[in-house]
């Protein structure tokens, strides 16, 4: 081993500096992991990235994958495996598509209302691989819709406004919005892409009723929770406004990647302003490293 962290003895300072995930390695049974940003970047997996979970896996450890990624679980399986990173890396995949759709069929979300359920979708690229197993009808007129259901957007569109005048008419008509990704905008090749957590965030400030399906929220993590102890789980991520707070949100220690979501933030605060910047996000992580590596 390169080196070993002696946590009971570690300063309580936050966002302990680790070069790979072998020096703590040791310390967690179980790892929840997110993927853009950690694992891959939306087009290939980070090779550094994938030699850890292998490692992880080896020595007999839980890696429960998280995404906000608003396919089905079993959809995003099967992108990974065509990337190279088949099941025997992980344990389990959790998406907000996976959630959201076991929230409609157990009839937590929109509960006794008769099925199926007219839909007015925001996918323009057919993300969605779930509609029919959630028994949804999508309808291309507001005015008959039960649900907006947010997939995906024009990642171009930073500025959501257009939205405004459909989501006032859907708000005048009482018609909830469901959003399966909660995520802002991601980074692809040091690009921001807009994601659907913006319409979300525009339905609300305009009066509208928002479900938001995934991290931080708690809901995405209940099932590991049930499984493992709070002090035996790492959660790994690339953002202070997902991953870092939903760990502060379930209990849990916490690893930064910071040349996902952040980058740009890193690349311009010296060492001595994270602290700054973590004040500025209202979270900390347990730890902080670049990119997701072993040594």
């Amino acid at each position: 081993m390169a080196g070993f962290i002696d946590l009971e003895n570690m300063n309580t300072f936050v966002g302990y500096e680790v070069t790979g995930l072998e020096l703590i390695a040791d310390h967690y049974d179980a790892y929840i992991i997110d993927l853009w940003g950690v694992i891959y970047n939306g087009h290939h997996v980070y090779d550094t990235a994938k030699n850890v979970l292998g490692n992880l896996m080896r020595q007999g450890k839980t890696i429960h994958l998280i995404t906000n990624n608003p396919r089905s679980s079993c959809g995003i399986g099967q992108m990974l495996a065509g990337l190279g990173l088949t099941s025997d890396y992980y344990s389990n995949i959790i998406s907000a598509g996976q959630k959201t759709l076991d929230l409609l069929n157990s009839g937590i979300l929109m509960p006794g209302r008769k099925h199926p359920l007219n839909a007015y979708l925001i996918d323009d690229i057919g993300l969605c691989d779930w509609l029919d197993a959630a028994n949804l009808k999508i309808v291309p007129d507001i005015h008959t819709a039960d649900l907006i259901l947010s997939i995906h957007m024009d990642e171009t569109l930073h500025t959501p406004t257009p939205f405004v005048p459909l989501f006032e008419n859907a708000i005048a008509l009482g018609i909830p919005h469901i959003c399966s990704n909660p995520d802002k905008y991601v980074v692809k090749n040091d690009i921001k892409l807009a994601r659907v957590g913006s319409l979300a965030d525009l339905y609300r400030s305009l009066g509208g009723t928002v479900f938001e399906i995934g991290k931080p929220h708690p809901v995405m993590f209940e099932n590991i929770m049930n499984l493992h102890n709070a002090k035996s789980i790492l959660l790994i991520g690339d953002s202070l406004v997902t991953d870092i707070t939903a760990a502060s949100y379930i209990g849990v220690d916490s690893l930064l990647v910071t040349s996902g979501y952040h980058q740009d933030e890193f690349r311009s605060a010296s060492r001595l302003n994270n602290k700054r910047l973590f004040k500025n996000y209202g979270v900390s992580p347990t730890y902080v490293c670049e990119y997701l590596s072993w040594e």
